[in-house]
């Protein structure tokens, strides 16, 4: 049942916030949110401002010290508290079920992000849900289908659109864009030469391209134009930056050794510079990857949070057993674990790192719809992964704000607070740039001017530490 007002967010009019004063004059603003300490996402800096909002927008912004004072229809005395962007997840799948889909949607807006991206979308979840979304809840940006590649005698898959030759994957591509989708997703199947074919024919109208590489490499796809590379660990293509000369004839000890030392080697140097210099978007996905990867039993299952999830037993949305251990986790010996533990998972972070000193353009996702991955908390535990990673708090919250917004082409309307963009705005009772837990200290949630319930508590919990870290 939806936990949403009626006609979707809860109006100025009939709020009666701590703090909130109405003014006997018509002003400029609809709203007026005084003395908070604005986050500047370009810099990492915060400094007392006053931000004026009408009709959705915001109108002004100036120092609280500037000696002038925004008029309006309301104001919010925000001493002491801290304005952020609405924040942008780049990986989310919503469930067919239009129900849950807007619980799911509700709950990512109640923790703060306000523009989600489906990169693969099922069916009744992509373009229709896209242009029906109404006031409160995020803006969304799609692709249709998953794109995978299968030869006519493997059969079809439920999850994708299946293609078999370079005709069809054009085809396909073309069939999605006359659809209205923002973004062609492509599987782990699909070889160079068919990623090349979907790049160029999505380029014929603007359409980026996200892979979930495996068959292609995420080298060749960065050179063959793909904009979005999506998942850095388990379950993608990790012997393409292996510091060994020969990563298949590796024993478990060596190979896992290896992976950890990538950032040392040849290949992962070539690997950045192609993403570097292509422009490619990574997004890694770390929360999905610890799952997956360490979801042997159900140990870390307390961390995310699981008993906020949505209808989490919905058919097609969380599998099977996920309570005893991860359904993606796979069927490794007790070495294995202590491997995955203790190396793999502090090599995943460290090349994470790496990654983002190299200069590569990271972005903030979750896999919203896989297991374990509960919407919007999943958020606030990924930017946690990536501070235990060592990236500073202020560089993360500009990757799941402003880098979010540019990966989507919306840079001129979100990820920042400025004039003339849209009031998409999270206001915290601790400083971010300090601690990017303070995020989960979310005060208030507005989209599109609106003020939208928050769902996060007002004190962060502690994260929790992964084995072997």
């Amino acid at each position: 049942m939806s936990r949403r007002r009626a006609g979707g967010a809860i109006p100025l009019s009939s709020i009666l916030w701590v703090g909130l004063v109405a003014c006997s004059t018509q002003g400029e603003s609809d709203l007026v949110l005084e003395n908070v300490g604005l986050v500047d996402v370009t810099t990492g800096t915060v400094a007392p401002h006053d931000v004026g909002i009408r009709d959705g927008s915001i109108t002004a912004v100036i120092p609280s010290s500037s000696g002038g004072r925004l008029s309006g229809d309301s104001v919010l005395d925000l001493s002491g508290r801290f304005l952020v962007p609405g924040f942008v997840d780049l990986h989310v799948h919503l469930p067919p079920d239009s129900l849950v889909q807007e619980e799911v949607l509700e709950q990512l807006a109640g923790y703060g992000v306000t523009t989600i991206l489906n990169p693969g979308a099922r069916e009744g979840a992509g373009t229709e849900l896209r242009d029906r979304l109404g006031p409160g809840l995020p803006r969304m940006r799609t692709a249709g289908p998953i794109i995978e590649y299968l030869r006519p005698s493997q059969g079809g898959l439920d999850w994708a659109v299946t293609v078999e030759s370079a005709a069809a994957m054009r085809e396909e591509v073309v069939r999605q864009a006359n659809g209205g989708v923002d973004l062609i997703k492509l599987y782990a199947g699909v070889p160079p030469e068919l990623v090349e074919a979907a790049v160029e024919e999505a380029s014929t109208f603007g359409l980026p391209v996200a892979l979930h590489a495996g068959e292609t490499l995420w080298t060749e796809a960065a050179d063959l134009g793909v904009s979005m590379l999506v998942h850095s660990g388990y379950g993608t293509p990790m012997d393409e930056i292996v510091n060994l000369e020969d990563p298949a004839g590796a024993s478990d000890p060596e190979w896992y050794a290896a992976y950890a030392d990538a950032p040392s080697g040849p290949r992962f140097r070539r690997l950045v510079q192609s993403l570097v210099s292509q422009g490619v978007v990574v997004v890694p996905t770390l929360a999905i990857t610890q799952a997956a990867g360490l979801g042997g039993d159900a140990t870390l299952l307390p961390g995310f949070e699981t008993h906020l999830a949505p209808e989490a037993d919905l058919p097609g949305w969380w599998g099977e057993g996920w309570r005893d251990r991860h359904p993606q986790h796979g069927e490794v010996s007790a070495a294995e674990e202590v491997l995955l533990a203790e190396v793999y998972w502090p090599g995943v972070l460290d090349i994470t790192r790496a990654l983002f000193d190299a200069g590569v353009t990271l972005g903030v996702g979750t896999d919203v719809g896989n297991a374990w991955i509960n919407p919007g908390t999943s958020f606030h535990y990924e930017m946690g992964l990536y501070a235990e990673a060592g990236i500073p708090p202020a560089e993360i919250l500009a990757m799941a704000t402003l880098e979010g917004a540019r990966a989507l082409g919306l840079a001129d309307s979100i990820g920042t607070v400025a004039v003339g963009k849209r009031a998409d705005l999270v206001v915290l009772s601790a400083d971010p740039t300090r601690d990017i837990r303070a995020t989960r200290q979310i005060e208030y949630v507005l989209i599109g001017g609106d003020f939208v319930p928050s769902a996060a508590p007002p004190r962060s919990p502690p994260l929790p530490q992964p084995p072997g870290r």
